[in-house]
């Protein structure tokens, strides 16, 4: 700082000059500023070409003096000038202590730079730049928090940060604190669905209880994707997972449900996020993810709804059908439920072509009126030989048979499960003469039918659908054996038609083989061999394209008293799970990692990451004093006195001759006896000159360490001459 005085008026200066130095010592020669006679102490004329202040200290008769410049102009200069001049470490502008430039402007302040004169110093403490500093409690390397080290550098409660620049962890299991890979943690007593502070399989768990997870509830708990309130399937959740989604054929596999499609990087079966597959089934940094090496499972579990029907003659309320044969309108005076005017007829033969060659906008199948008759339909009235009741009455009795709305239709969710044939690599359910699977539920159980033929005892009037998604790849296989009635449609095309109550029959389909295992032999992605009805069909284009994920809709009819047979064959439509795991080695922290060194590191050696990457070798925080530690106390987190700080140094302390302005000092010499110009015991300055009060040896203090101005920065009168 540069100030420029010009001289008015002798009766201008000397007010500001009395009002800014001391008595004169010298006063009984006349003082400056009362018009004193001395030859020393005469004041300036005015108009003199310069004014110009000798210190009167003989000590500083050698100095230079302040330099002249125009008429009537004084030069301040010293420690507050914003000139870092010889003997100064910096000059911020001012002579106070604690903003990074000392008072005496010869010492930078610990924690601070002062790269510009004149300007306010800055702390070089940066809080995330994984080193600790002035007044941080840690830094591991960002500004998040919860994740131990806060936005500010503090250790956040339940941590410990014990290594700068790396990630922070669990203070211990225990603690009553969730921190770190703890996924629950109650304190000591033991907490069923919390062990080893990481929630079992089954419970979900609040910060304060957890509890054994209900699927069905409503809510979506711990390692549910969904929670709809019912058990049904096909209705986008079941059991608690997400289902496929599919428009207009193509099909959006869900993710979580552990099979990985050819549209998803990794599926590890649920949605959680910090276990290598994210919740949107990408693979998260620092992970590798593969299909599970392990054997296909044993067995394949297929959800399945059934919906159970009164046949005719087991109504233990009506005897009346609720559909008249003829119009296949409803008859409005009949009780409900009635029985089913399409259910327990009599074996009559296979019929191709009931239903249309695609699904419904519902999904479902789609009675078949060619041009708008429906006398048409090859099953309309059918009878066959012998027969009295006809096969088929109508669209509007077929139309309940796969609506759960339809009061005559009694739903009962159950699952078929197929069991691996390991030496044919197919999933099979065999239920051929025996596929009672509603006896004693349904209709029969609520008292609304009884069984007609005692010989029999079975509850067979009744359909199945069931849906199952797969990727298409070439060469897989669907066989299916049994009664009665059975439509398969592939992509919503039909595939097998087994139409009819008839006898155990066979359809299968063969999708495009794999001969030499590059995919399809053929490019057009069609299914090469359908068989309705001991037919072969070949080349049925499907509309499937490599690659693509797809539903395969079964649907199913059991009509007749007595005798039932199901079986199912699938081949190659099951995917695999996901297996993930951090990479230890490649450099990056994985969520499941506390540390990673990268290639050629993880040596165990001090303040390097373990061989697993979840362990530490000796680092500062093991409560052990290794050789680069000035200390090691296990806390390290003194900031300021006694202890050991963050990074096992020694914490800053009054005497460390090194100020310490984030902590408060402003003068710290190493001895601080609190002698004049030193520093008191508590690392603040001490009487001084330039702190304002005269004392002696001072012939003035005026507040600052300047020269120029009247009282030097040595506090001795500077004369006029």
């Amino acid at each position: 700082m540069r100030r420029s005085i010009r001289l008015v008026s002798g009766v201008i200066f000397f007010a500001w000059f009395s009002s800014h130095c001391g008595s004169n010592p010298h006063s009984g020669d006349g003082d400056i500023g009362t018009g004193g006679t001395s030859s020393d102490d005469l004041p300036p004329l005015v108009g003199d070409p310069g004014l110009i202040f000798d210190n009167l200290d003989p000590d500083e008769q050698s100095d230079a003096g302040p330099s002249v410049g125009d008429a009537g102009a004084v030069e301040i200069r010293g420690c507050g000038d914003s000139i870092v001049q010889l003997g100064e470490a910096c000059d911020d502008g001012n002579s106070n202590g604690g903003d990074g430039c000392s008072a005496t402007c010869a010492e930078l302040e610990n924690g601070f730079a002062c790269p510009v004169p004149g300007q306010p110093c800055i702390s070089t403490v940066v809080c995330g730049d994984g080193r600790i500093s002035g007044a941080e409690q840690c830094d591991d390397g960002n500004l998040a928090s919860l994740d131990g080290c806060s936005s500010g550098c503090l250790l956040e409660s339940g941590w410990s940060c014990p290594v700068a620049g790396l990630r922070c962890q669990a203070a211990a299991c225990g603690d009553g604190i969730i921190a770190g890979f703890e996924q629950c943690d109650f304190g000591s007593a033991p907490t069923a669905g919390c062990s080893n502070c990481q929630i079992d399989d089954g419970f979900d768990c609040t910060a304060s209880a957890c509890a054994a997870t209900v699927c069905g509830n409503q809510t979506v708990e711990r390692g549910e994707q969904c929670d709809d309130g019912n058990s049904r399937p096909f209705d986008s959740c079941y059991q608690c997972r997400r289902e496929p989604s599919c428009s207009n054929g193509v099909c959006q596999s869900a993710c979580g449900d552990g099979q990985r499609f050819g549209n998803e990087a990794c599926d590890d079966g649920n949605n959680r996020d910090g276990d290598g597959c994210s919740a949107s089934c990408e693979i998260e940094t620092g992970y590798a993810c593969a299909d599970a090496a392990a054997s296909p499972p044993a067995t394949l579990a297929l959800p399945i709804v059934y919906r159970d029907f009164i046949g005719e003659g087991n109504s233990n309320r009506s005897t009346l059908s609720c559909y008249n044969p003829i119009t296949g309108s409803p008859s409005v005076s009949k009780p409900l439920p009635c029985f089913h005017i399409d259910f327990n007829g009599l074996v009559a033969d296979g019929i191709p072509g009931v239903v249309e060659l695609n699904l419904g906008i519902d999904g479902r199948p789609v009675y078949r009126c060619p041009g708008g008759d429906c006398t048409q339909n090859p099953g309309h009235l059918f009878t066959g030989s012998g027969n009295t009741r006809p096969n088929f009455n109508g669209p509007g009795p077929f139309s309940e048979w796969y609506n759960s709305t339809s009061i005559n239709a009694k739903e009962v969710d159950r699952e078929l499960t197929l069991t691996r044939n390991v030496a044919q690599g197919t999933y099979v359910y065999d239920a051929n003469g025996a596929f009672y699977p509603l006896n004693g539920l349904g209709w029969v159980a609520q008292g609304d039918e009884h069984v007609a033929d005692p010989g029999c005892a079975n509850n067979v009037s009744f359909t199945s659908e069931t849906h199952f998604w797969f990727e298409y790849q070439g060469g897989e296989r669907f066989v299916f054996d049994g009664d009665d009635d059975l439509w398969v449609f592939v992509n919503g095309k039909l595939a097998i038609d087994l139409g009819g109550l008839h006898g155990s029959q066979s359809g299968s389909f063969v999708l495009d083989s794999d001969t030499d295992g590059s995919g399809p032999d053929t490019a057009n992605g069609t299914a090469v061999t359908t068989t309705p009805h001991g037919g072969t069909v070949s080349g049925v284009n499907l509309g499937l394209s490599v690659g693509g994920v797809y539903d395969i809709s079964l649907f199913h009819a059991e009509r007749n008293e007595c005798g039932s047979n199901f079986k199912v064959t699938l081949k190659d439509f099951n995917k695999p799970k996901s297996v993930c795991a951090s990479t230890c080695g490649d450099g990056v922290v994985a969520s499941d990692e506390l540390c990673d060194d990268g290639p050629g590191g993880n040596d165990g050696a001090y303040g390097h990451c373990g061989a697993n990457c979840r362990s530490r070798g000796p680092y500062c925080g093991d409560g052990v004093q290794q050789a680069a530690e000035a200390c090691d106390d296990g806390e390290n987190m003194s900031g300021y006195g006694q202890g050991c700080a963050p990074g096992c140094v020694l914490p800053a302390r009054c005497g460390d001759a090194r100020i310490d302005g984030l902590f408060g000092e402003t003068c710290d010499d190493g001895v601080n006896d609190g002698s004049y110009q030193s520093c008191t015991n508590t690392c603040r300055r001490a009487e001084r000159c330039g702190d304002g009060v005269r004392q002696d040896p001072e012939q003035c203090d005026d507040g600052n360490l300047l020269s120029g101005d009247g009282c030097s920065h040595h506090c001795a009168f500077e004369r006029i001459r």
